[in-house]
Order: C-alpha cells, then sequence, then structure tokens
C-alpha cells in the first residue's frame, strides 16, 4: 500500500490528478470551463507519459523505442486520473437530457475498461514469465502498439462524455470503442499464444545447446557481478546461457554482453530452463533466489561471487549450500573457519581473482606527479555491511591534497543510493574542484573519471591508494603498490600472528584516528613492501603473473565436463 501512495504523488502523475480533480470540480458545479478543463487533461493524459524516461523494467517488457516506448510506459501510470474523470463525466453525461443511459455506459465501459487494461497489460500475469534475449522482441513486437490503442481509447473516452450527446461526441466515442476494440483483440491474441510462446522459447534455448548456464539474482545496477566475469567465462570457450530472475536486471545484462540471457521469472520457469542447460550452475552472488536453482540437486553448483574481501558477505555461512566455492586464494578458505563456519575443504577451489590480469605494477618514473586513488565503498544494504569510510571521505581527501598529491577520487556506485553519502561525495567533488583552481592539479572524479576509466584503470594511474573493507585493496595486492584501509568496523580485519594478512599489509586506520598522520604513514611507505607480496599470494593465489587468468578458465572446462546432466531433474 506504501509503494502504491508512493508511486501517486510523483510530480509528473500529480498533474494529471490534480487536473481530474479540477474536472471532478467543474462537473459538481456546472462550471463553463468543464470542456476546457477535460481538454486540458487530456493534453496531460498523452503528454506527460512523453516526458518520462522508459524504466528498465519496463525496457524488458517493451521490444520498442522512442516516444511510442515513452507513452506506453507512462500511460498506465495515470489509471487513477482516467477513472476518476471517467466516473464524474459518466455521472453528469446520464443526467443530461436525450443522454440515452445506455450508450453512456457503454461509453464509460469503454474508457474505463481500457485505462485498466493499459495499466494491467505489462504486468508478467499478461506478459509471461519466460523470455529469451534473441527472441524477445520479435514476440512482443504488437504490444505496445495494442497499449497505446487501449490508452488513447481510454483518453478519448473523456472528452466524448463531456461533450455528449452530439454528433461529434459520438464520433469520438465510436473512435474511443475502435481503438479499444483493436488493442483488446491484439492483447487478446498474445494471451492466447502464451503457451506456444513458451515452447518456442524452450526450443531456441535447447537449440542452442549450452554446456552450462550462469545464474544471477538481483536489482537492476547489479549486472557488473556478471559482467567482472564475462571475458573469462568466453576465453573457456564453451556455450552458455544467462539466467536472470528479474525484468530489470534481464534488461540490464542484454545491454552488456551477446550471450543469450533468459528471463526466468517463476520456479517453473527456472526448472524448465535448467533442463536444457547441462549439468553445471554458476552464481555469482549469494541471492535468495539462488535457491530455487540449487534445489535441483542433480546439477553441480558452483559459487564464483563477485568480490573477495573481509565482507560479511564473503563468508556467508549459506555458501555451504553449493557444491563448490571457488575462490581467489587460501585468505578466503581461512575466513569461513575462522568465523566458525564449517564447509569441508574439499569444497573449496582455489582459482585465483582473473580480473587482476590487467593490474600493473608500480610506476617506475621519478619524475612524474604522485598520484593516489580514494575508493571507498558504499554502506550497504544492512548495518553490519555498512563499511563505507565517505563519512570521512573530506578528511581523507584533504590529508592527501595536503601530501600534494593529485587525486583519483572513485567512489562505489552503489552510494548515490543513501543520502548521507551522496552528500559526502558532493563535498568532495567540491574539495577537488576548488584545489584544482587553485593548484592546478588535475584531480580526477565524477562522471568523466567513469566514462574514461574502470577501476582497474584507476589502480594503473595511481601510485597509492587509500579504500575500505572491500575487494578493492585484495585486488590491488596484485600492483604492489602501498595501500591504507580505513576500518569502520572494529576487528573486521583478520590478525593472526604468523598469518600474511591483509591488515599485515595494509596502513589501517579506524575512525578518530589522526588522519594527517596515517595519510603520511602511507606516503611514506617504509617496510610493508614484504608484507604486501605475501599477503598477495595468500589473497590471490600462488600463481605467477604469466598464464594467471588461465587458472579460472582452465577450472570452467574441466567442472563443466566433469558434470555432464542428461535425464529429468528432481527435488525429491
Amino acid at each position: 500500500m506504501l509503494s502504491m501512495l508512493k508511486g501517486l504523488v510523483k510530480p509528473r502523475r500529480l498533474i494529471a490528478l490534480a487536473l481530474a480533480a479540477l474536472v471532478a470540480t467543474a462537473v459538481a458545479i456546472e462550471a463553463s470551463w468543464l470542456i476546457p478543463a477535460v481538454l486540458a487533461l487530456v493534453v496531460a493524459l498523452i503528454v506527460v507519459p512523453l516526458t518520462q524516461p522508459v524504466g528498465p523494467t519496463m525496457q524488458a517488457r517493451l521490444p520498442s523505442s522512442g516516444l511510442l516506448a515513452r507513452f506506453v510506459a507512462g500511460a498506465g501510470r495515470s489509471a487513477a486520473a482516467t477513472w476518476l474523470s471517467l466516473g464524474a463525466l459518466g455521472t453528469s453525461a446520464a443526467l443530461r437530457e436525450d443522454s440515452q443511459d445506455w450508450a453512456v455506459a457503454i461509453v464509460f465501459l469503454v474508457g474505463a475498461g481500457s485505462a485498466a487494461l493499459s495499466a494491467l497489460v505489462t504486468k508478467p500475469a499478461l506478459r509471461g514469465d519466460l523470455r529469451l534475449s534473441t527472441t524477445a522482441d520479435d514476440q512482443s513486437r504488437s504490444l505496445p502498439w495494442a497499449i497505446a490503442a487501449v490508452s488513447l481509447a481510454a483518453v478519448l473516452s473523456l472528452p466524448a462524455l463531456a461533450l455528449w450527446p452530439g454528433v461529434l461526441a459520438t464520433i469520438v466515442a465510436v473512435l474511443a470503442a475502435v481503438l479499444a476494440a483493436l488493442g483488446t483483440g491484439l492483447v487478446a491474441r498474445r494471451f492466447a499464444r502464451r503457451a506456444s510462446t513458451r515452447e518456442r522459447v524452450l526450443d531456441s534455448i535447447s537449440r542452442l545447446e549450452p554446456a552450462y548456464a550462469v545464474y544471477q539474482s538481483g536489482p537492476y545496477g547489479s549486472a557488473y557481478q556478471l559482467k567482472m566475469w564475462l571475458p573469462y567465462l568466453e576465453q573457456a570457450g564453451l556455450p552458455y546461457v544467462i539466467i536472470a530472475r528479474q525484468e530489470a536486471l534481464f534488461s540490464e545484462l542484454r545491454s552488456i554482453t551477446d550471450r543469450p540471457v533468459i528471463y526466468a521469472g517463476s520456479l517453473r520457469a527456472v526448472d524448465e530452463v535448467l533442463a536444457h542447460c547441462g549439468g553445471t550452475v554458476i552464481y555469482v552472488n549469494n541471492a535468495a533466489a539462488n535457491t530455487h536453482a540449487v534445489r535441483r540437486y542433480q546439477l553441480h553448483h558452483v559459487q564464483i561471487l563477485h568480490g573477495d574481501s573481509d565482507k560479511a558477505s564473503s563468508r556467508n555461512p549459506i555458501s555451504a549450500m553449493y557444491d563448490e566455492l571457488w575462490v581467489a586464494g587460501q585468505a578466503a578458505i581461512d575466513r569461513y573457519g575462522d568465523h566458525g563456519i564449517g564447509i569441508p575443504s574439499e569444497r573449496f577451489r582455489i582459482v585465483g581473482r582473473p580480473q587482476v590480469t590487467g593490474i600493473e605494477g608500480p610506476r617506475l618514473d621519478p619524475g612524474q606527479a604522485r598520484t593516489a586513488l580514494y575508493a571507498p565503498t558504499w554502506n550497504g544494504f544492512f548495518g553490519d555491511a555498512n563499511y563505507s569510510s565517505l563519512p570521512h571521505g573530506r578528511a581523507i581527501v584533504q590529508a592527501l591534497l595536503d601530501e600534494g598529491l593529485t587525486v583519483i577520487f572513485r567512489e562505489h556506485p552503489y552510494s548515490s543510493g543513501s543520502a548521507q553519502l551522496r552528500a559526502a561525495i558532493a563535498d568532495i567533488h567540491a574539495l577537488l574542484a576548488e584545489d584544482a583552481r587553485r593548484t592546478g592539479r588535475a584531480h580526477r572524479y565524477g562522471p568523466e573519471l567513469f566514462a574514461e576509466l574502470d577501476l582497474i584503470g584507476c589502480f594503473n594511474a595511481s601510485d597509492m591508494a587509500v579504500t575500505d573493507i572491500s575487494a578493492v585493496p585484495n585486488d590491488f595486492l596484485f600492483s604492489g603498490k602501498p595501500f591504507a584501509i580505513m576500518e569502520m568496523q572494529p576487528d573486521t580485519l583478520v590478525r593472526i600472528e604468523g598469518r600474511p594478512t591483509l591488515a599485515a599489509a595494509a596502513y589501517t586506520a579506524i575512525p578518530g584516528d589522526d588522519i594527517p598522520a596515517w595519510i603520511g604513514a602511507l606516503v611514506r611507505d617504509e617496510g610493508k613492501a614484504p608484507a604486501r607480496e605475501a599477503a598477495r599470494e595468500h589473497y590471490l593465489g600462488p600463481f605467477a603473473r604469466e598464464g594467471y587468468a588461465d587458472v579460472f578458465v582452465d577450472a570452467v572446462r574441466q567442472t563443466v565436463a566433469a558434470h555432464l546432466f542428461h535425464g529429468e531433474l528432481s527435488t525429491e
């Protein structure tokens, strides 16, 4: 209910609702300006949707683009305004002399039904729970036109009732009825063909003959979790498909790969897809919906996650449900044991972290201006996952500037979801802009940085890094460069005598420490190089730089070959 109320009070929707209320008021007081008010509402119902962007979920449901997609995506959001106006105008029209109540009732039903259909037609119940990226657009090409037709029918019913009775009103009403019939017919045809469309999708998946599947569940914006693995999955040279559990994620994944992406919106869809996908399923996160696939115990389930760190997410007890856990190094295995999570050692496989292969070592030009990367993480979904140092970010960046360093500032993409972190980011941007104006130093930050450099590019453009407990310091170990960690939650980093831990390799601080002194120690970097080298092997595996990524690629090939499955899937 709360989400519905939030949807109603969005500014653009308020325009239509306000005009609908104005129309209802004009009817109530029998105002002479009723017709202008209705025309203003009609214009708003058509124009306002055209000003709204098409969200990722609607992108997954509609194959069209441009103005048609905008109109269709936004039309259903105005159903409340349409119904309010129809009720008032229908009542007024029925009370007029020579109104022909049966005709008024038909016009009202055409309008109300069309408004309802435009709001419901894109819902999964009509849209289907199984789609394949390579055929989804062809299967839905008529849908946008159907929605546009019924939406216009609902809109035209308003002036028809306002002008009723009369020749012009009849013409407009007939046009509305024709559009409603056309749109409803197209929707009914699509609904009737759902079963055959499903069979065609499954047949297409079968013809692809995937050797394995990659499974992902998550919100829009989480495609990066899989994107980092795509180059190495491609190197394995085996056909595979990607299963996305959410429509918005399906839309996002389609945009980053040419590999077949399957939207499986129900348990039934997951089961039907997995029956065609060899014997191995690879996962890149610990989403709750992963259980929908893991329950198929005949398959071999491999968790590779999307980063290795000392965060709680890298030692989630739920990881015990997978047949194998592929980890970058021994540190990941120790992490589970250190926290009392008993997973048999034979379930782990050290494969390195192939994403680090592009990370370069220390820059050797002594005359080059020194650059520091500040790469804080976000605040997580829950309090125990909040490791972000951004609330202290201004002081950290100021200390870097005071050391005479050029700064690269790259926050976690999810940081924009928090008002507190957004404010901290804006504060740092302003600080860097002012310093650049005053000193001429070419700091890099903001949208321009994200457009020019990925995280590894930021690593290679810097001489040192300041970060939080995340995958960033683990990956930065590959460079051999000095780095510092702000430990926001006490004793999160492992500190065990004789073990080459991240804490031993980094310059660490906690909130309340002397930040300038901490940054000064990082800049001087006295005596930490051997600890960084030992930690590199412990966290990233005992593999040479040459052929480092091949370890993971070979693991994919070997695992898929060893776990082929043919037969009926069962959960019993």
